[in-house]
């Protein structure tokens, strides 16, 4: 049986050196398969080592050597066979990539490189892959465009496995190549991937991907999202003002295009193709970056999420990943109806994401306000606890039973977890610990603080979102799996609970202590890769030595035993010796919703918080 047809059956008996080398599947085409082919490896097959006898190193390089005509022939067909596939591939360009213009095709931009003739190689003209440049084929040597080719391959495993994993608008890694991006756009992946190398140097990536966007003149799709995802990149870096800048420039020619209309990706591409599914979600990309971008910034100044929705919704992650056709886009229209709807119809997780992040967007536009009535921010309260009620119980939990974490619905729990906390933390009487007028990460509500709650109530709600998200921190703590819009979540998290710590009596200090040394941990671990958690860490590590120094002395010279559950059968006696909570000043009009002595409400970790959320529990069993 050939290689070609145990292909066709699924099986492949025969695999390339490249493709063993990166535990890669490999089609086992001769005289080179398609991975070497588009990667411009040399690809050679050894035959199997499994069972007979073994032969002596010396018997090996003896046979090689004798047999020098038999490298230099396969060379020979390899790029006989690369410049046939290349030429067809140059009249094959995807309409969406745009070439350079300063790049005509002539004999100078499209000479490729030539092999030395020590090789064995008739002089000529040889091919070389898309991914570099024409204009520089002439000028690089063989080997340093294998090594350029192979360390970009890394940053693109690398960019595929952590950053589109939380931003998925590229189409998948296994058709990556074959799209053929435009080179400012492989730039950007690759400056974005060579943050998760500790010792890559990130800062000449980033020149070298801004200058060829600011130069480049291309207003393509593409550019769209090369613009979108260094925005991402910037402001994940900590460079704010910068990110804004890049921001606007996606988002500005996104517009120009008419990304936001329904009909754009299928007057371009058939409406369940990867390529119109990839225009759908890029768009949705700028819309939900565009609030999370005000978020920290405190502003409301929005530029896509004031327009009326039209696009197509995203499918399921599974879908665009997996080798099935894409389905039909959902509307926008219909998943609102879906509340009424007489059976319970499920959207992808990336729906609920975008539902989220415009609830939160009413939360920031809401704290900018400076005169509003009580029941404006009652409907947004009621937008957040409908969210939660309306959830389909497969998209409660954000990991599966195979331990998957579902990073459209993780994002989007984050997402309602951290609006919650900014509608109620300018509204309760938390404080935080080192106050700052520079502060991106504590709320501040402008004037009118009119509610139908009291303050206590808004303390207890804004504590039980933190809550929520060092749970959900807790079941997936490798931050940079993550979206960097999860850093000021974080950050506010932690300072909700030192906040809340203060404020309590130490009965509970070690819950809180807990979930705040949780989240200095993984903002430690992200500060690595991401400038931006290293100011949220170092912001709350100050507050927390300040605030939790004295409680700390005084906690750790109690016996280990205080920190368990007791046993529910506790004595009178015992409880009438326990610490009471003090009473919190209410102001005139508003009713204690709560008495500082009902045992039956408060419990001694703070307060039964079944009595304020629907949401249930995370399974961290």
């Amino acid at each position: 049986m050939t290689p070609r047809s145990t292909k066709q059956s699924g099986l492949a008996s025969l695999a390339c050196t490249e493709c063993r080398k990166q535990h890669l599947k490999c089609d086992a085409h001769k005289p080179s398969c398609s991975r070497c082919l588009q990667n411009g490896e040399f690809c050679q097959y050894l035959p199997s080592r499994r069972g007979g006898r073994r032969k002596t190193r010396g018997s090996d390089r003896q046979t090689s050597s004798n047999h020098p005509d038999q490298l230099n022939v396969s060379i020979v067909r390899l790029f006989n066979h690369l410049h046939e596939i290349n030429t067809n591939r140059v009249s094959d360009i995807s309409r969406f990539t745009n070439p350079r213009p300063d790049l005509p095709n002539t004999p100078d931009s499209t000479s490729p490189q030539r092999i030395p003739d020590s090789t064995g190689i008739p002089a000529g003209q040889v091919p070389w892959p898309m991914i570099t440049p024409r204009s520089q084929l002439n000028q690089q040597p063989l080997g340093s465009s294998h090594d350029s080719l192979s360390h970009d391959d890394r940053f693109l495993r690398l960019y595929y496995e952590n950053f589109h994993v939380a931003h998925p608008i590229l189409v998948p890694s296994a058709v990556y190549h074959d799209r053929q991006y435009p080179e400012f756009l492989q730039l950007v992946v690759n400056f974005t991937g060579s943050h998760y190398v500790s010792s890559s140097p990130t800062q000449q990536y980033k020149d070298k991907a801004f200058a060829e966007l600011t130069c480049n003149p291309s207003r393509s799709f593409p550019m769209v999202q090369a613009w979108l995802i260094y925005s991402i990149t910037i402001y994940a870096r900590g460079e704010w003002q910068e990110a804004q800048n890049a921001f606007s420039h996606s988002v500005e020619l996104a517009l120009e295009l008419g990304m936001n209309r329904c009909g754009f990706a299928t007057s371009i591409q058939s409406e369940t193709s990867i390529e119109a599914e990839s225009m759908r979600r890029t768009w949705w990309e700028l819309y939900i970056t565009d609030i999370l971008l005000a978020a920290p910034f405190k502003g409301n100044t929005f530029l896509c999420s004031t327009m009326a929705p039209e696009v197509g919704l995203p499918c399921e992650e599974s879908a665009y990943t997996g080798a099935c056709e894409i389905p039909a886009p959902g509307k926008i229209l219909d998943f609102k109806r879906r509340i009424f709807a007489p059976e319970e119809t499920v959207f992808s997780s990336f729906s609920y994401r975008i539902e989220a992040t415009t609830i939160l967007c009413r939360v920031l536009v809401l704290n900018k306000v400076r005169e509003y009535h009580r029941d404006h921010l009652q409907a947004v309260e009621n937008a957040l606890v409908s969210w939660v009620n309306h959830l389909p119980p497969k998209k409660l939990d954000i990991v599966d039973s195979y331990g998957n974490i579902d990073e459209m619905m993780f994002q989007a729990h984050i997402t309602i977890s951290y609006a919650t906390m900014l509608l109620h933390l300018p509204r309760s009487d938390l404080q935080p610990v080192l106050p700052q007028a520079d502060d991106h990460f504590w709320p501040v509500a402008t004037r009118s603080l009119a509610s139908t709650l009291n303050r206590p109530v808004h303390s207890i709600k804004a504590t039980e979102a933190s809550r929520r998200i060092s749970d959900a921190i807790s079941l997936c703590p490798n931050i940079i799996k993550h979206t960097p819009f999860v850093i000021p979540a974080l950050a506010l998290c932690g300072m909700t609970q030192l906040a809340t710590a203060i404020k309590h009596t130490e009965e509970c200090f070690d819950h809180h202590y807990n979930r705040v040394t949780l989240v200095l941990g993984c903002l430690k671990s992200t500060k690595r890769i991401w400038n931006l958690a290293d100011a949220a860490y170092n912001h709350l590590r100050i507050s927390a030595a300040d605030g939790l120094s004295d409680s700390m002395e005084r906690w750790s010279t109690e016996p280990p035993r205080k920190f368990f559950p007791s046993d529910s059968a506790s004595s009178s006696t015992e409880r009438s010796h326990q610490p009471t909570r003090p009473a919190t000043a209410i102001p005139d009009g508003q009713d204690m919703l709560f008495p500082p002595n009902a045992p039956v409400f408060v419990d001694p970790t703070c307060y039964n918080d079944s009595f304020f959320t629907s949401i249930p529990d995370f399974d961290i069993s």
